[in-house]
């Protein structure tokens, strides 16, 4: 059985694995963001923030924004896992991982920033890269892992 909690931790993981993606690619190799720039982007994707000026504290809220979202996409993953085992267990793990990161890209960038008024100027291989791969495929593996933890009796 896969636990929310799993889900959670699992989307914090992996929210933290595709913002070090975000900012390796977007900050060190083509200089187009610093990470505060970058977290400071995401809040200002909310309505109330559209037109502020990058500062610490937009930074900080982005982060949490990013946060909030990664935990709240793993917990949906692992309630769905719940009801599919094939979700957390090898080889159809990482499938799962790849549609369901594409999913999470899709209900960001053509849900969430046209409701929210947001403008996405990610590249878009840069944005599939690290919401397919560096979010949906550690999402699912670590979801396999909890599971494989609970079932061996490892987990607390």
């Amino acid at each position: 059985m896969v636990r929310w909690i799993d889900g959670f931790y699992g989307g914090l993981i992996a929210g933290g694995t595709s913002a070090l993606f975000y900012a390796v690619v977007a900050v060190a190799w083509l200089h187009d963001t610093t990470p505060a720039g970058f977290f400071a982007r995401i809040a200002q994707g909310l309505p109330a923030f559209h037109t502020a000026p990058e500062s610490f504290a937009l930074a900080a809220l982005g982060a949490l924004v990013y946060a909030v979202l990664a935990a709240g996409f793993g917990i949906v993953y692992a309630s769905l896992a719940r009801r599919l085992p094939s979700m957390w267990q090898a080889p159809t793990s990482v499938l799962w991982g790849l549609f369901y990161g594409l999913l999470v890209w899709w209900a960001i960038n053509d849900v969430l920033a046209p409701v929210s008024g947001a403008v996405v100027d990610l590249p878009l291989w840069e944005g599939l890269v690290g919401t397919v791969i560096f979010y949906g495929v550690v999402l699912s593996e670590l979801t396999t892992l909890a599971h494989r933890r609970e079932t061996t009796g490892l987990a607390p």
